[in-house]
């Protein structure tokens, strides 16, 4: 049986139909990505898989013992814990089990129970079965499970102490994300998992889910998300869901087919209603009335063809007055931060025409450097000097730069001051018409507010683009069409992103920011992957060569050592000790064992003695496995 089985499910909000009788079905390890505009159900049909809403008709058919976990894109649950206690208590189950083989454990010791066979067969009995169970939960490898998916989501040590009530939006929802993949859920409902992840945990998240056992549905507009993860795509689309089989990319091409051939149908059936009518017309009171008739009634039995709606899209186009110097910026030595520097002795010289993407982890300065170019902060040491003509547009990420009581109309009319006839036109291109341009801006979307400022942006007419995080709020198709935008700009750009795809399409260079320094590459995001890649392939070529005359000299240094192959013999250790421990159950299960009581002490003993080993061996793969990524990273 399907996991999650949709019949014929429709949705109203008042008098507003969302979709209508749609069906699906989810199998067990599929990957769905979820995909259509902003504002057209998605987070709708989530929620009603994930039963916190029920649809007005259909019905939804679960099956027996599904255990499903739903990340909305703003909890609005808080936990009035640490993060610690809040991923542990998801966890009870294993530590239950883990204090109960404890107290068998000792049990077994004591003299009144294994020097009575039939109460040690009792206690050795139930020391199997919660074994078992534990092993089947996890239970060996639950600690370093738990600290990989913290890592991996960016939290750090110190994290795990503190409240999860003071933790800012983007943690909450990070802190929400690790208890739902530590409880391994049947089926992963994830709404837009990756907007507060910085490049590094989006990837990590991205493998995790690809490797991932379990059904997941996520609604995403990260289009390599979704290429690295999907094997189903299901578009909301005109209230209906339709389902492609393969990535995003199959899917878009999928999609345009679809389309095209359903353009193809619609302009042939127009062609043959207008002949005929045409005929109609022509005969109908002439001596060729009887066929004329026929053609009526072939007519009245076309079967009628709708025409594919076409997915409304903000029209932009960006333009300038003056083109600037051929310097546009030069920034030398400078540092830049709060109490204490984010990034030191940074020097960087930006050409006109050139598209910089900056890059880096939460937190490590890249939203600071732009407020520090655009003076909205001050540097720390060093300086920066803009070259003469230069006109900057900034994009800021929070949107928090616009009046919360204007309307969207007055907001763009600060920007420029244009008959209110060519703004309401200018307006249109940006989805807003008629009496929308009169909502307050405390009112819009995410999304809406995001066309607002890019909306202001383009009035202003700059020649040099400051952009942080543009494409957070917007859909597929909005982000293609900026994509499109700024790809025709003739000016210059610094770009702040988590958006693979666009760094990939638009820039010319990259400022990688880590919390250790900086470095410039000349190239797109996939070049520079290749670029560390090559870069990692020579140094290991390098220690391989170097091994032999090492060897000679001295032991082999634990930060040269073959990350890879220490790992495989960590892994092959553990599989050794799960298995010892699996042998020494079953001879602890055997009467001719557990009734010899200095025999039982031993392997009691013993299995405690390879447990604790087990757990340091546990430990040890982590840590090789954190340095692995980091050297796949190029960390």
């Amino acid at each position: 049986m399907s996991l999650v089985q949709l019949d014929g499910v429709t949705k109203y909000f008042g008098d507003q139909l969302v979709f209508d009788r749609i069906a699906a079905a989810v199998e067990r390890g599929d990957k769905i990505g979820l995909v259509g505009p902003n504002g057209v159900g998605k987070t709708t049909v989530l929620r009603i898989i994930a039963e916190e809403i029920l649809p007005d008709s259909g019905s939804v058919r679960k099956a027996s013992q599904c255990r499903i976990g739903y990340l909305p894109q703003r909890p609005e649950r808080t936990w009035d814990m640490t993060l610690r206690h809040l991923l542990m208590t998801e966890l009870s189950e294993i530590r239950r089990l883990a204090e109960a083989l404890g107290r068998l454990e000792r049990e077994m010791a004591f003299p009144e129970v294994y020097q009575d066979p039939r109460l040690l067969e009792q206690v050795m009995i139930r020391y199997g079965q919660l074994q078992e169970e534990f092993r089947l939960a996890g239970g060996y490898s639950y600690e370093v499970k738990m600290k990989q998916v913290l890592r991996g989501l960016g939290f750090s040590e110190e994290h795990l102490d503190r409240p999860v009530a003071e933790f800012s939006g983007g943690e909450a929802v990070r802190a929400e994300l690790a208890r739902l993949l530590l409880t391994e859920p049947d089926l992963l409902l994830l709404d837009e998992p990756t907007n507060h992840l910085d490049m590094q945990a989006t990837e990590w998240l991205e493998g995790y889910l690809r490797e991932l056992k379990k059904a997941v549905i996520l609604v995403s507009h990260d289009r390599y998300f979704l290429d690295s993860i999907c094997n189903r795509i299901w578009e909301l689309d005109n209230h209906q869901l339709l389902q492609y089989k393969g990535n995003f990319t199959r899917y878009a091409a999928l999609r345009q087919e679809r389309l095209s051939r359903q353009e193809a149908e619609y302009q042939a059936f127009v062609e043959e209603a207008q002949r005929l009518q045409a005929y109609i017309d022509r005969y109908r009171a002439g001596n060729r009335a009887r066929q004329a008739q026929s053609r009526e009634k072939r007519l009245a039995k076309l079967k009628a063809v709708s025409r594919p709606t076409a997915t409304a899209a903000v029209n932009l186009k960006l333009a300038f007055d003056a083109n600037s110097v051929k310097q546009v910026l030069l920034v030398e030595e400078m540092a830049i931060g709060y109490d204490k520097p984010l990034v030191r002795n940074l020097n960087l010289t930006v050409l006109r025409g050139e598209r910089w993407g900056i890059i880096g982890p939460n937190g490590v300065g890249k939203s600071t450097l732009l407020k520090v170019l655009v003076e909205e902060e001050s540097p720390l040491a060093g300086s920066f000097a803009w070259g003469d003509g230069v006109a900057i547009g900034y994009f800021r990420q929070g949107l928090d730069d616009m009046q919360e009581d204007n309307t969207i109309l007055d907001e763009v009319l600060e920007a420029r001051n244009l008959p209110v006839g060519e703004m309401r036109s200018f307006l249109a291109r940006f989805l807003f018409t008629g009496d929308q341009v009169f909502r307050k801006i405390g009112t819009l979307s995410g999304g809406e507010r995001c066309r607002v400022a890019l909306a202001k942006l383009i009035l202003q007419r700059p020649n040099v683009l400051l952009l942080d995080e543009p494409t957070n709020h917007l859909d597929v198709v909005s982000r293609e069409a900026l994509e499109r935008a700024l790809a025709d700009f003739q000016g210059t750009m610094l770009l702040v992103t988590h958006d693979r795809y666009l760094l990939d399409k638009l820039v010319t260079h990259l400022l990688v920011l880590e919390p250790e320094g900086y470095e410039v590459f000349e190239g797109n995001y996939t070049a520079y992957r290749e670029h560390k890649r090559q870069e990692r392939e020579a140094a290991a070529a390098a220690l391989e060569t170097e091994a032999p005359a090492r060897t000679r000299r001295q032991p082999v240094k634990e930060a040269k050592r073959d990350l890879a192959r220490d790992l495989a013999c960590v892994e092959e250790a553990i599989t050794a000790a799960e298995q010892e421990l699996q042998k020494l159950a079953e001879e602890m299960a055997d009467p001719d064992v557990y009734t010899d009581g200095e025999a039982i002490r031993a392997l009691s003993l013993r299995h405690r003695e390879v447990s604790q080993g087990l757990e340091e061996l546990y430990h040890r793969w982590e840590e090789l496995l954190l340095e692995l990524e980091q050297e796949s990273n190029g960390v």
